[in-house]
């Protein structure tokens, strides 16, 4: 038997000589019939052996038809000839064509060796108190990881084969949590394991008819569960909404078309308004990713009411089509009591209404096959699509008698069988796969949830905690990441204390940034403390400068002052000098221009007087014009002296008189004249 270690190994030599465009999906497990027929040393082996010897050294199960297939392709490329009835030989040509398989197995066995460490480092620095985990193969640890949940491999959906738990709660959660730091920060080693989950989804395959994977699947209708629509409308959260739209987006580029019943969107909306009801009552012991992930992002019960008159719309959005179901029952219907009862003891359903909402999805699809038995997933008319691998389980289990295709199908099946039929087309599915896994990996289950809120409530109840704590140990995202990591999903690990260390690592958590703070300030003071013991040797004489400087500087102080207000005395006594000169010069002239008026009237009254005698004394007229001119003159003179101040001529001629006579003084007492 092969080790788990070796089939990661085996996944990633697979994904590394992958042929998109090899003439058929099997031609690609033809390295390693010819690389094992080539390092054998035999002439030939026998069929079983082959198939043997690749499970053993590279963990990859190739069921016998297939081996059987693949020889036949082989033998007719001259690549190998048969040896009777159950063995083979590699041909010269197909030891030419034979892949250096062993350089390859060393290239990846040292990039497992460098992720084991890497691994054994992230527990080490994050989780010290689970060391005991490191004791175990780690390397065995990480495959177990791809078969139980990165990559689920087809032959649980199609062979019913439920996925085994059994201790590997912790390990599951470790690697997880590796897993999503990987992706957050080491792109080169989680490239290797996106590769590796790429081999892994290739190697799955082989377990379906692949004679169609060329086919169109237009004739083929994905009916979509309610948990998968919720992944897709993003009511489970970003991540699975991610994955969800990647596979469908994926379906409806292959020409599948994506349906949903009317009874399976109608309890799509009854969880909404359950969550919505939840909400309103402020407090909840809900269990269900859809009630958390709106609880944790802030939604009121009002966006829930309004989100669930949008579902109609928004699944048309994502192309998916509402469809009734077929009511040929009679004709092709199935015992639908014997289905329930099988569903129940496989799934254990909370809610009854769950269970006949399954049964009735999975009659349903059995009846839009009317009845059609083809083992290919391509012809196979219908198909349920399903996020709960135990009721694909219980579905394959009910139908493990006929011979067509699975009733239902994981959704993490129907990426592997869409991926590998267009691989170039969607690289990133694998990747979004695995975040998937690995944040469905790191929360907690519904047992274990369930347990820690009992415990919750009885803390509440003898008053262990209040009523705000028990809120918070609710509701909070922080208080299912910290029961992870302190119970590594273990439901068993759960006590009544359980709670309470949750609650001191939240509150650890939110004054860790106090502390931080005041660490930092702590420093700080000690750094100045040292700084001032440094000091201390000088202190005398720094103060005994300081005041002498300090003294300095107040009769500076002192001087200046003084000095602005003789500056500003100087600046008022040349203010009231100017004053006084303008208003000597105003005066001078104002005295010089009365007597010029007072000279200048009694000059014209004399003139005109004298104009009039002698006007009076003379005897004819003709000789009286030069005294009347005289005399109008000395008359007109008069009346000048007496006009209003626009008209006369005097005053005007004394503002510039006293003006010339201002600036003359002001030039004489010593002052600086302006244009």
């Amino acid at each position: 038997m092969a080790t788990p270690a070796s089939a990661l190994i085996g996944y990633a030599v697979l994904r590394a000589n992958y042929n998109a465009e090899a003439p058929s999906y099997l031609d690609n497990f033809q390295p390693f019939i010819l690389g094992i027929l080539a390092s054998s040393g035999k002439p030939f082996l026998e069929k079983r052996l082959i198939s043997q010897t690749i499970n053993d050294e590279f963990g990859i199960s190739i069921p016998s038809l297939v081996v059987g297939k693949l020889l036949r392709r082989t033998n007719r490329a001259g690549l190998t000839v048969a040896v009777g009835q159950d063995a083979v030989a590699i041909t010269d040509e197909g030891l030419k064509s034979a892949p250096a398989i062993t350089e390859e197995v060393k290239l990846y066995e040292r990039k497992q060796l460098e992720l084991v460490e890497q691994f054994r480092t992230f527990v080490e620095e994050n989780y010290p108190s689970h060391l005991d985990f490191l004791l175990q193969d780690l390397g065995q640890a990480l495959a177990e990881y791809f078969d139980r949940h990165a990559i689920p491999l087809l032959n649980e959906g199609l062979r019913g084969r439920a996925r085994s738990a059994e201790d590997s709660h912790g390990l599951d959660f470790l690697v997880s949590a590796f897993v999503s730091r990987l992706a957050q920060s080491d792109q080169a080693r989680f490239a290797y394991v996106v590769e590796a989950a790429k081999g892994a989804m290739l190697a799955s395959v082989l377990v379906l008819d692949t004679s169609g994977l060329s086919e169109s699947l237009a004739q083929l209708r994905l009916v979509l569960d309610t948990p998968v629509m919720m992944d897709a409308l993003g009511f489970h959260g970003p991540i699975p909404e991610a994955a969800a739209e990647q596979v469908l987006s994926l379906a409806r580029s292959q020409g599948a078309q994506l349906v949903t019943f009317e009874h399976s969107v109608g309890e799509v909306q009854g969880i909404l308004e359950s969550i919505e009801i939840s909400l309103r009552r402020g407090t909840s012991k809900s269990t269900a990713a859809g009630y958390l992930h709106f609880a944790e992002t802030g939604q009121s019960p009002a966006d829930l009411a309004v989100l669930r008159g949008q579902v109609g719309a928004k699944l048309r959005d994502l192309g998916i089509k509402l469809i009734a179901r077929p009511d040929n029952y009679y004709d092709h219907g199935l015992d639908e009591n014997k289905l329930e009862d099988l569903i129940q003891k496989r799934v254990r359903y909370w809610q009854d209404a769950t269970r006949v909402n399954d049964v009735m999805s999975l009659s349903a699809v059995h009846r839009l096959r009317h009845g059609v038995r083809d083992k290919s997933l391509e012809r196979c008319g219908a198909v349920l699509v399903s996020s709960n691998s135990n009721l694909v389980a219980a579905a394959v289990q009910f139908d493990h008698n006929r011979t067509g295709f699975p009733l239902a199908l994981t959704i993490e099946a129907l990426a592997s069988i869409l991926w590998v039929r267009t691989p170039a087309a969607a690289s990133d599915v694998p990747k979004q796969v695995l975040l998937a896994a690995a944040y469905a990996g790191m929360q907690p289950s519904i047992s274990l949830w369930s347990r820690y809120l009992d415990e919750v409530e009885n803390l509440e109840k003898s008053d262990a905690v209040t009523p705000d704590e028990a809120i918070i140990l609710r509701s909070s995202p922080v208080s299912r990441e910290t029961l992870m990591e302190e119970t590594l999903g273990d439901p068993a690990a759960v006590t009544s204390e359980s709670p309470k260390e949750v609650l001191t690592r939240i509150k650890n958590e939110a004054t860790a940034p106090l502390i931080g703070q005041l660490s930092e300030l702590t420093q700080r003071t000690h750094e100045i403390s040292q700084v001032a013991d440094h000091a201390s040797a000088d202190w005398l004489t720094q103060v005994k400068a300081r005041e002498e400087a300090e003294g300095q500087v107040l009769e500076l102080k002192g001087e200046k002052l003084a000095l602005e207000a003789r500056i500003q005395s100087a600046k008022d006594e040349d203010d009231r000098r100017r004053s006084r000169i303008n208003e000597n010069a105003k005066l001078t002239a104002r005295t010089r221009r009365r007597r010029i008026a007072l000279t200048v009237r009694v000059v014209a009254a004399l003139v005109a007087a004298v104009a009039l005698v002698y006007f009076l004394s003379l005897s004819a007229p003709e000789g009286k014009a030069g005294a009347t001119i005289a005399g109008v003159g000395g008359l007109v003179s008069l009346i000048l002296s007496f006009l209003p101040k626009d008209l006369n001529l005097l005053d005007r001629w004394e503002k510039r008189h006293s003006d010339r006579v201002a600036r003359k003084l002001l030039a004489n007492a010593g002052f600086e004249l302006t244009a």
